[in-house]
């Protein structure tokens, strides 16, 4: 179990601590990696690879505050979201409410100890939610990021990730001038209630929660592996469907198709883990024997 592992989370996040609102969800990883192990299949925490449609590894990670999983095939992520939006959901949770009450009660933020000291960065109308130093030069679009500087000058900020190196946020000082990069650690949920235009990326959570309050989203990945997000199958919805955006998150969350599971909102979360698995792998089972993989399995340490 890598999602609370000590180890493992020094390794990740380093001096960092997670949210204590995230340990809700210890239980549900247990739960999810022993159904997994005996239906035949693997688990992967915060990875993302592409295997074939007969999968054999169910990825999972923390969104939003909520359990979410999905298998390791581009094409079924996606289409598990779409099922999600199509089903026939008889009991539709509040899901918007429950992500703007996060923030209501500073409780979205994924880490601990986020400072609350806002008067020397007063608010602008546009923000910038930019990835950690791992992602920053490979997922973001540098020459987006320029244009949005030109676009708003100083009515913009930057907000690094808290896991951003002192070189990558000195870079972005000398490229957007030091006036509009926001300190690492500051909680960034307070500056996008005030504005009024979020730029963020396909593998940030950020997204969701400006869609709830209401904010215009826009992009600003690179398009070259845009896929391979964890969270592109939601964002992807997310920016490109915003008129009905309220609609669509308490209706697709709502279904255990989504693989979004919550404690705090579902009724009975093992039910709902153990509706996907059943779902998951029946249109896994469609694909047995298309595709033939010879590569040998990596011997298990």
């Amino acid at each position: 179990m890598e999602m609370f592992n000590k180890k493992e989370l020094d390794k990740r996040i380093g001096s960092l601590k997670k949210s204590k609102k995230l340990y809700d969800l210890e239980a549900i990883e247990g739960y999810v990696i022993r159904k997994a192990s005996e239906l035949g299949l693997e688990t992967s925490y915060d990875v993302l690879a592409e295997e074939m449609p007969y999968f054999k590894t169910m990825a999972y990670t923390e969104f939003a505050t909520s359990f979410y999983m999905q298998p390791l095939n581009v094409k079924l992520r996606n289409e598990q979201l779409i099922d999600a939006w199509n089903d026939n959901v008889k009991d539709e949770k509040d899901w918007s409410a429950y992500l703007v009450n996060n923030i209501v009660n500073k409780e979205a933020n994924k880490y601990q100890h986020r400072k609350q000291k806002f008067d020397n960065y007063p608010a602008k109308d546009f923000l910038v939610v930019l990835p950690g130093s791992n992602k920053v030069k490979t997922n973001v679009c540098l020459n987006r990021l320029k244009h949005i500087s030109n676009t708003h000058g100083d009515n913009v900020y930057f907000k690094p990730h808290p896991i951003t190196t002192h070189q990558i946020i000195g870079e972005l000082k000398d490229f957007f001038g030091e006036e509009n990069i926001l300190p690492r650690d500051l909680d960034m949920y307070y500056y996008m209630q005030k504005a009024s235009h979020v730029y963020t990326t396909h593998i940030s959570e950020s997204a969701v929660y400006a869609a709830v309050l209401g904010k215009s989203i826009s992009p600003i990945d690179v398009w070259n592996g845009i896929q391979h997000g964890s969270f592109y199958t939601i964002n992807n919805h997310l920016f490109t469907n915003q008129r009905h955006i309220k609609k669509f998150i308490n209706k697709t969350f709502s279904s255990y198709k989504s693989g979004i599971i919550n404690p705090e909102v579902d009724d009975n979360w093992k039910e709902k883990v153990d509706k996907y698995f059943d779902y998951i792998r029946s249109k896994r089972e469609v694909y047995k024997n298309w595709f033939i993989d010879t590569r040998k399995p990596k011997p298990k340490k």
